[in-house]
């Protein structure tokens, strides 16, 4: 009999993830889309995040917007390819750290 389980863990991990490098600087700015504007406690940085390690304090529960690779199997799956949107979330970050001076311009 075959593990489907098994099957799906193998087939996962074939799947490009989107590669976060933990910069919080999305968990700093959820008041500039309408995803994520109700997580703002009222400053720009999401409710949820831990100022003194930069990490989700929701990270196993956390919304399905804030996991790139889990928003895009439910919604945008049958829209775009995982690598454009995948690219698009990069422009993001990239403008987000270009802003916080953490790119330098070119």
């Amino acid at each position: 009999m075959q593990n489907i389980y098994l099957d799906w863990w193998e087939f996962w991990l074939t799947i490009e993830k989107f590669n976060c490098n933990g910069c919080g600087l999305c968990c700093r700015n959820v008041d500039k889309s309408f995803l994520t504007v109700d997580f703002d406690r009222g400053d720009g940085v999401c409710k949820n995040l831990n100022l003194e390690t930069n990490l989700c304090k929701i990270y196993y529960q956390r919304p399905i917007v804030c996991n790139v690779d889990a928003y895009y199997d439910k919604f945008l799956s049958n829209l775009m390819s995982r690598e454009d949107f995948h690219n698009l979330n990069y422009k993001v970050c990239e403008k987000l750290k270009k802003r916080e001076g953490l790119i330098p311009p070119r």
